[in-house]
């Protein structure tokens, strides 16, 4: 917006944009960031004649009236990453906000800010170059919905499973191409429409407590898939060599079926107990 502007409103007077007036407002807009506020600029400019549309052209030599600062405080998410690292989740930003802002809300959320790349960087980059950044870096700023598709594709590439989190229009494409996608019920409707799961909590723990029950199943289903396996494998095991040299049948059908019905009766305790962590 400074760039299309070509005067300044300072006090009621309108003065040009000279370079230390513009460094000036740099200065001002940076430190706003760094504390974690989004800022918007406002500008005008007054035409002859009205017309009925509007093109680029038209915005150019505008009046730069003031900025607009709002806070948009990060949800209390400070616990829940902490826990989701520790259970070997990795946490990643994905955000369209520049580099103060997000080093600002990383601080305050205790992830940490070290290694960002922008939007821009990543669009110099080749496919496979992409694959190996989005490894190396967790915190992507100023990135555009088709970035965010992109780098969740080459994360899936890497053999990862990936969930995506989000709530606006421009999260809708990245949810749909990730592993699961999840939002929120204040979400707009096309992040609704396409995640997998929504959070009626406002409380990111039952992330945690969504994949350790996750884990549990998938584990205790392989458990019992093992167990029954290796049951029916020592079945056939037994009753087919016994068959080449009998003259009769060494289990009657009835007895292997009930053979299996004791055997499964126990094996559903599986779904009642709690694995330990050390499983997951």
């Amino acid at each position: 917006m400074l760039k299309a502007c070509s005067h300044i409103n300072q006090h009621g007077e309108i003065v040009s944009i000279t370079p230390q007036i513009k460094k000036q407002v740099l200065k001002t807009v940076n430190e706003l960031n760094e504390d974690g506020l989004r800022v918007l600029a406002i500008a005008d400019k007054k035409v002859n004649n009205q017309l009925d549309d509007y093109s680029v052209e038209d915005e150019k030599e505008l009046i730069l009236q003031g900025y607009l600062a709002f806070l948009d405080p990060p949800k209390e998410t400070a616990a829940a990453i902490k826990v989701l690292e520790n259970n070997g989740v990795s946490v990643k930003i994905l955000t369209g906000d520049n580099k103060l802002v997000t080093r600002s809300v990383c601080k305050e959320v205790g992830l940490g800010s070290e290694k960002m790349i922008n939007g821009s960087a990543l669009a110099k980059l080749s496919e496979t170059e992409l694959e190996e950044t989005v490894n190396e870096y967790n915190i992507f700023t100023k990135v555009t919905p088709d970035q965010k598709t992109k780098i969740v594709k080459a994360l899936k590439k890497n053999e990862q499973t990936v969930g995506f989190m989000g709530d606006g229009n421009n999260d809708a494409r990245a949810m749909k191409v990730s592993d699961i996608g999840i939002s929120v019920d204040t979400a707009v409707d096309i992040a609704k429409e396409s995640a997998d799961v929504i959070l009626l909590q406002k409380d990111l723990m039952v992330l945690e407590k969504g994949i350790i029950s996750g884990r549990r199943v998938f584990s205790n289903t392989m458990k019992y898939v093992k167990m029954t396996v290796s049951s029916n494998f020592g079945n056939v095991f037994s009753v087919i060599p016994a068959s080449i040299f009998l003259l009769f049948l060494p289990v009657a059908p009835i007895q292997s079926l009930f053979l299996n019905l004791i055997y499964d009766t126990h094996l559903v305790c599986l779904f009642l107990g709690i694995m330990q962590m050390q499983g997951m």
